[in-house]
């Protein structure tokens, strides 16, 4: 029977919400780090058991074990077959289905496919094309924009030719017409094909996953007598629809989860600019404005919407739109315009260059609620004029599904504006679907006998969080949480290391945890929550339900990345020291190279720390680094150790033109976990790796030959005597070359 692709499937449970479609039938309450809980419907509940985790789109019982994606809930609650709880899913979320059997299903299927890749190689294209344009360049320093930012957003260029870009795809194994499908090039009439972005400066637009579906291209021609439109988008294609997109919403939808508050602006560059400048919890439309998809998406991480529009009457319009498309789905709309100290209007993108995001921040806590904003926009002076506004504020409550805070509005509404609490007479701005009329034709209950059910959600083993090191916790935490680090992961964890048994994490779910995200990585191009938690063990599974919600600011998360490698390497280093008994003169030469290693390793992390190298070279060494971490794991496997052994030397580190700005990080300290449950994390801002591993004997943590308070060595080993400060054979700094 046909039935539709695993490609289908999984697009489908990325673009539901599943704490949206389980609160049409069970009301749920927000409990920290974007995650809800509920009264179980599955048993008789008495208090709320259920936990709903968006993030990873799960949902779990802690009393009676059931749990499972949103087609297994809404399997289980309405007992329906898997098919049809697709379609339901499908039809609740506005999802379009292929029809089942039609012979283009698996054409339109490539095209996906097509169009995903022939866009990320648009972006590598664009992004070098970049590199060239020394006035696309100088565009982006005019807007303030950094290079770390630049990455971030893919930024970059379309050269002004006509198949530049067409005759890159060529030569890649797409054809012209591939180009068209795609969005990236238009046909003429006459039948030529040329690019369709020309002189422009490209940003990328992302989806939740992070895939890359369309472009925004602002214009950089300096033609004054052919007018261009400023700003032009990708159309729609087999893989973008504009009004699933928000622009920006990949990168913030953690922060916009933490602060419960989203702010949503007009353009690419007042998003890019207020994320840059640290106010994160910021998104734009795609190309088009604000709609109810749009609004329910943002309605899973947020209870709050800054609406910042410019305060013409174009901006004043599309406030009121937003103001009413929002509401209704539970979001509490705020207005403000910004404005320099002399009055004149300026848009977010200025005012945070200008200002400054603690300006911004100001500015925000002066917006107006939508009742003051749109009773300040509204003529009351005579009662006809009154009684519309009443009327029309209250058709906009009466559109709020969540009749709690339905009738907390009405309230305020009566006690504002002496009028009546009652909403009996009249009409929802925009009347609201019931469960029925959501249902999909052919989605009903499932006949007896019938086989196609979801697969159980295996039981996740027991996880002992106090077994894991914190450090370890935070790493991962760190790298799933950041997927633009999963280049530089995957060139350190590469297939040397893999091929040498080399094992980098005292946990082992710590190790099945990177090792899984490498493989992850190198076979689809993408990491995250939802695709990890797919493919992963039960107890992976369950480690990945206990990692917090957390966010890092560039390039705090890539100093961090390597700063804590250098900690990882030194401990592994230190473990596989004490591998080696000293039997032998070549024995006792090895640990005295991984004693100099280990002091290298902390004298690097220390010469960064001081601002006298790069984060460039910084990041190389540590890379190179593993090298010699792998010669000793074959040394202690039973190879002979080279005359010549890698050793890290000042000479090889390139020296910093000027100081970095970059201070080491502060991360959260060691969290007191109570086995078994998750580790409760701190909200302060994260430490330096070096500090979280107390356990790395730095003469540069430490200067004096005296142990910490409370320090207990290990035990000697039978013919090694311990000594704490310098390494085993009293190696000094002279031997490392410093």
């Amino acid at each position: 029977m046909a039935f539709y692709s695993n490609e289908i499937i999984q697009q489908l449970k990325a673009h539901a919400d599943i704490a949206l479609v389980i609160e049409n039938f069970v009301p749920l309450k927000r409990s920290g780090n974007g995650r809800y809980l509920g009264v179980c419907p599955f048993h008789d509940d008495r208090s709320p058991s259920m936990n709903v985790n968006p993030s990873l789109g799960i949902y779990k019982c802690f009393a009676c074990g059931a749990g499972g994606d949103v087609f297994k809930f809404v399997q289980e609650h309405e007992k329906m077959d898997f098919k049809g709880a697709v379609e339901w899913v499908a039809n609740f979320t506005g999802f379009a289905l292929p029809q089942l059997g039609a012979p283009e299903d698996s054409e339109k299927t490539e095209e996906r496919a097509m169009v995903r890749r022939l866009n990320e190689l648009a972006c590598e294209w664009f992004e070098q094309q970049l590199t060239l344009s020394p006035k696309a360049l100088q565009y982006l320093s005019s807007r303030h924009i950094t290079d770390e930012t630049r990455k971030l957003f893919h930024i970059g260029y379309a050269p002004d030719g006509r198949e530049g870009f067409i005759g890159y795809a060529v030569k890649n194994g797409f054809s012209p017409l591939d180009c068209v499908k795609a969005g990236l090039a238009v046909q003429k009439e006459n039948g030529g094909i040329s690019d369709k972005f020309r002189d422009r400066l490209m940003i990328a637009i992302q989806n939740l996953s992070g895939v890359i579906v369309a472009f925004g291209g602002r214009d950089l021609s300096e033609n004054k007598d052919f007018k261009r439109a400023k700003y032009m988008n990708s159309p729609e294609s087999a893989l973008y629809h504009k009004s699933d997109i928000l622009f920006g919403l990949h990168q913030s939808r953690q922060s916009i989860a933490k602060e419960n508050a989203v702010i949503i602006v007009e353009g690419y560059f007042d998003m890019i600019s207020l994320y840059q400048g640290g106010v994160t919890n910021v998104v734009a439309a795609s190309g088009t404005a604000l709609t109810e998809t749009h609004a329910s998406i943002l309605a899973r991480y947020a209870n709050t919407a800054y609406l910042v529009f410019d305060g013409d009457a174009a901006g004043q319009k599309a406030t009121l739109r937003s103001l009413e498309i929002v509401l209704p789905k539970g979001i509490a709309p705020r207005v403000f315009a910004l404005s320099r100290p002399d009055g004149t209007k300026i848009d977010p993108d200025n005012f945070v260059n200008e200002r400054g995001a603690d300006a911004f921040r100001a500015a925000l806590r002066e917006s107006e609620d939508w009742l003051s904003y749109l009773a300040r926009q509204h003529d009351m002076q005579s009662p006809e004029e009154r009684a519309r506004f009443v009327t029309y504020t209250k058709s906009l409550v009466k559109s709020i599904t969540d009749r709690e805070l339905q009738n907390q509005y009405v309230k305020l509404i009566a006690e504002r504006f002496n009028t009546s609490r009652s909403l009996a007479q009249v009409k929802s701005l925009k009347p609201q679907k019931g469960p029925e009329e959501r249902r999909p034709m052919g989605a009903t209950a499932a006949a007896p006998g019938a086989t196609e059910v979801i697969p159980q959600l295996e039981q996740a083993a027991t996880l002992d969080w106090a077994s894991i090191p914190p450090m370890e916790i935070r790493f991962a935490n760190l790298v799933l949480r950041n997927p633009t680090l999963m280049d530089r992961a995957l060139e350190y964890f590469d297939m040397d290391w893999a091929a040498s048994g080399v094992r980098m994490f005292e946990s082992p779910v710590v190790e099945e945890f990177v090792n899984s995200a490498i493989a992850l990585y190198a076979e689809t191009g993408a990491v995250s929550p939802q695709l990890m938690y797919e493919n992963v063990s039960p107890t992976l599974r369950l480690f990945l339900e206990g990692l917090p919600e957390e966010k890092w600011k560039t390039p705090q998360e890539i100093i961090e990345f390597y700063q804590t490698l250098t900690v990882f390497s030194t401990k592994l280093c230190d473990r596989q020291k004490h591998l080696i008994p000293l039997t032998s003169n070549e024995a006792v030469e090895t640990r005295m190279q991984m004693s100099k290693f280990t002091q290298g390793m902390q004298k690097l992390n220390a010469l960064f720390n001081a601002e006298k190298i790069t984060i460039d070279a910084f990041a190389d060494q540590v890379v190179r680094s593993k090298a010699q971490l792998i010669l000793f794991q074959s040394v202690i496997q039973g190879a002979p150790m080279p005359a010549a052994p890698i050793v890290i030397t000042p000479a090889s580190i390139q020296a910093a033109p000027a100081p970095v700005q970059a201070a080491p990080i502060q991360a959260a300290p060691a969290p007191q976990s109570q086995q078994p449950s998750a580790p409760a994390f701190t909200e302060n801002p994260p430490q330096s790796p070096a500090e979280f591993a107390s356990e790395n004997y730095s003469e540069e943590q430490m200067p004096s030959d005296e142990p910490p308070e409370g320090f207990e060595p290990p035990p000697p080993e039978d013919d090694e005597e311990y000594s704490y400060g310098n390494d085993d054979f009293n190696a000094d700094s002279d031997d490392f070359g410093y």
